[in-house]
């Protein structure tokens, strides 16, 4: 049985059930630069509710997701609302990482994505990568009222991608950059797992 790849060329369709029955959404995987502008005007707002607990809402999430899905749908699909925009999105979206496994000065990571299985070894950032990554990454603006605003951009994601890749497996062409955010958050997740297990031992 041949193993099912990632191809983002590849039309998807995508079953919604609604309460006027399943809705079949026939789209095209997003471009990397619709990945980058979606997740630009996303904004999320965190509000502190005090005693270190917060709550974070994505403000115009499902007007952001409408408008995405409005420029990849196919046309014999039929109307959705925007919050089934998101749940579209929300599905094209996932990369959810199944096993993060060292390997010399590596990181093996196994990607559950759309329809797919992927495998990224990523060489171990240094830890000037991952300062310029969280700085680039993640942009925290004060509100009034105890309320914040947190932009990401992950733009600067490509960048760092193709500097810490080995090999990618699973992929017709190569990864897109929503898939890389993931990989390379997961390989800054294992370095501090491994740093905070180091500094651990030395007490």
């Amino acid at each position: 049985m041949e193993t099912p790849v990632f191809d983002a060329s590849r039309p998807i369709a995508i079953n919604l059930r609604t309460p006027e029955g399943v809705k079949t959404v026939r789209v095209r995987f997003p471009t990397d630069d619709e990945w980058i502008e979606r997740q630009r005007r996303r904004k999320a707002i965190i509000k502190q509710l005090g005693r270190g607990m917060s709550e974070t809402t994505v403000a115009n999430g499902e007007d952001v997701d409408a408008a995405m899905v409005a420029k990849i749908r196919s046309e014999e699909t039929p109307e959705i609302d925007p919050f089934e925009a998101m749940k579209v999105i929300e599905q094209l979206a996932q990369a959810d990482v199944d096993d993060v496994v060292p390997e010399g000065d590596s990181f093996r990571i196994t990607l559950r994505v759309l329809g797919a299985t992927t495998i990224h070894l990523l060489k171990m950032p240094s830890q000037k990568d991952v300062v310029d990554h969280r700085r680039a990454f993640a942009r925290v603006l004060d509100l009034p009222y105890g309320r914040q605003e947190l932009r990401i951009n992950i733009a600067p994601v490509a960048a760092l991608y193709k500097k810490l890749v080995v090999s990618s497996e699973g992929y017709v062409g190569e990864a897109p950059i929503v898939h890389q955010a993931v990989a390379v958050k997961a390989a800054i997740d294992a370095l501090d797992a491994e740093f905070a297990e180091g500094r651990d031992a030395n007490f």
